[in-house]
């Protein structure tokens, strides 16, 4: 049986500090892009492999019907939004780098940074143009989350086996997976910090790539893919990161869609603001709380609600 790590809340520590590795020499093998078509089973937000072979980017048609960015009054009461209601803008990370679109999009009121090029422990290449841009906007940023579980990655080896929880045995998947999503938050942190980010607003990004990305249950439950078959171990991950977030002073969020957070983590109450991947509906349809048993998800309220993607993915604030 293998063995359950359960010592988490003594975890929860400022001042935890995470050696950022210098970047690896560049790889000359190009990955194979895949266009995913975004729906609530699947993820809207760019995302690679953990083993660097494999790019998904999804891609669907533009929907008439979504506003364009533009600037908004603020309302007198924000609630706990840091967006006033109806602001509109942009997420943006590596498929907006020069490498493969030099062109970022107008300036707007939302503004939201992938500080991950695409996996943990992994910075954005163009990480300081992209914090500068939409300077009058309100900032946040996001980071990648995953399973290290199976993977035998040198990055999986660091930073799933080493950490405020220990260093893990090999069967020991709640240590591994704790360390990993702490360790992972830690690094986004630090190399946001540095690039120049002033928002202390991050987002996990929490998602299915496509429909084979999380395990079935069964002998490869807990083979190196995107999430395990087991939603205990999923939510430790978002857990550690929360911690790690909440050590630092930082505003977490999660970013999902009812179905995947269900696939992923069984529904797993975290109680912080989320970010929707709205695909079938006009915003404002997952932002009505008359609509919550059927949108929203973690226990949390939405903030943002991320339209069909055109030349750039399109954000709404409730």
């Amino acid at each position: 049986m293998r063995k359950i790590w359960s010592g988490m809340s003594a975890l929860l520590v400022a001042g935890s500090t995470l050696a950022v590795a210098a970047p690896a020499q560049a790889d000359t093998t190009r990955p194979e892009v895949i266009h995913t078509v975004a729906s609530d089973a699947i993820g809207g937000l760019p995302i690679k492999s953990l083993d660097g072979t494999k790019e998904y980017i999804p891609q669907a048609p533009a929907r008439s019907s979504l506003p364009n960015a533009a600037r908004t009054g603020t309302p007198a009461h924000r609630a706990e939004n840091i967006w006033p209601t109806g602001a509109t803008g942009y997420d943006i990370s590596w498929p907006q780098c020069p490498a493969h679109n030099p062109v970022l999009p107008p300036d707007s009121d939302v503004a939201v940074v992938g500080v991950n090029d695409g996996t943990p422990f992994t910075a954005l290449p163009c990480i300081e143009q992209q914090l500068a841009w939409s300077p009058n906007g309100v900032h946040a940023q996001y980071m990648i989350l995953d399973s290290p579980i199976g993977s035998t990655t040198d990055t999986a080896l660091q930073y799933a086996y080493h950490g405020p929880a220990g260093n893990c045995a090999s069967d020991n998947y709640y240590c591994q997976a704790f360390n990993w999503g702490w360790n992972a938050a830690n690094y986004s942190i630090q190399i946001a910090t540095a690039a120049g980010a002033t928002s202390n607003s991050y987002w996990l990004d929490v998602e299915l790539p496509t429909a084979t990305s999380i395990n079935q249950p069964g002998p490869d439950c807990y083979a190196a893919n995107f999430w395990t078959c087991d939603p205990k171990v999923n939510s430790t991950i978002v857990t550690a990161a929360i911690a790690a977030l909440t050590a630092q002073h930082k505003q977490a969020g999660v970013y999902s869609t009812q179905l995947q957070w269900g696939k992923i983590t069984n529904g797993f109450k975290v109680g912080l603001p989320i970010w929707i991947a709205g695909w079938s509906h006009p915003g404002a349809t997952y932002c009505d709380p008359a609509n919550a048993s059927s949108y929203w998800f973690g226990g949390g309220k939405p903030w943002l609600v991320q339209g069909l993607p055109t030349d750039y993915d399109p954000d709404t604030a409730c």
